[in-house]
């Protein structure tokens, strides 16, 4: 019996293109003022100095950024450079450059689901860029409809473990949760972790897998199990 629902966001209930086409750019674009003009920031010197320590080199400023938007072509699924991505984002969506776009079914069903079930996410993108994302919706702010969000510090979302530990923090057994994605490697991870999992196909954003051993749906209209 499912308790829970723990969704991605990416492909999921926003388009990709909203992340690789308005999200990346607005942060490549960002990148170089932000950092230095916040350098002698707490935060962003921690940021700075997990880079150098990732690249195993005493790095300048410059060599930094120039490696931070070398991670943002690469699509590196990074801590330090999520946590800069997501403090430029959070500039962005508080000054109203930037406003999160939901799939209208995804709003809609996440609405209803929100009555009855706890909601939760796990994304690739950190946890302050999530509640950024759902704070600034073209629905308005709903950041108040999830019980709590994970990001890659828990976990590679690939791998079952991460899911393992997800049940434990929220205190259900992995077959109580129903997770969302678009990404076939997660949705298997999930399953094997003991989840109920369900392949979310958006037109533009994904290709149904003929043969796939879970279930595949195009909107969220189609998710009966809850």
């Amino acid at each position: 019996m499912i308790k829970a629902i723990l969704t991605d966001i990416e492909g999921t209930v926003s388009s990709i293109s909203f992340v690789k086409d308005v999200l990346f750019p607005y942060s490549k674009e960002r990148i170089d003022t932000f950092i230095k003009e916040n350098k002698d920031n707490a935060e962003v010197q921690r940021i700075l100095d997990e880079v150098r320590k990732i690249e195993g080199k005493d790095l300048t400023v410059e060599e930094i950024i120039e490696t931070l938007k070398k991670w943002i072509d690469e699509d590196r699924k990074i801590a330090p450079l999520k946590d800069i991505q997501g403090l430029i984002w959070k500039e962005g969506f508080e000054t109203g450059k930037l406003k999160a776009d939901l799939y209208e079914d995804a709003y809609r069903k996440l609405k209803e689901w929100k009555e009855k079930y706890p909601i939760y996410v796990y994304s690739s993108g950190s946890v302050q860029a999530q509640k950024l994302f759902f704070s600034h919706t073209n629905y308005g702010n709903i950041l108040n409809w999830f019980s709590g969000h994970f990001d890659t510090k828990i976990g590679n979302k690939k791998e079952s473990d991460s899911y393992k530990k997800i049940a434990k923090e929220i205190g259900l057994k992995p077959e109580e949760i129903l997770f969302l994605s678009d990404n076939p490697d997660e949705i298997i991870a999930s399953e094997k972790a003991g989840m109920k999992a369900i392949r979310v196909v958006r037109p533009n954003d994904a290709e149904y897998i003929e043969d796939f051993p879970y279930k595949q749906v195009k909107t969220f209209d189609e998710i009966t199990e809850v």
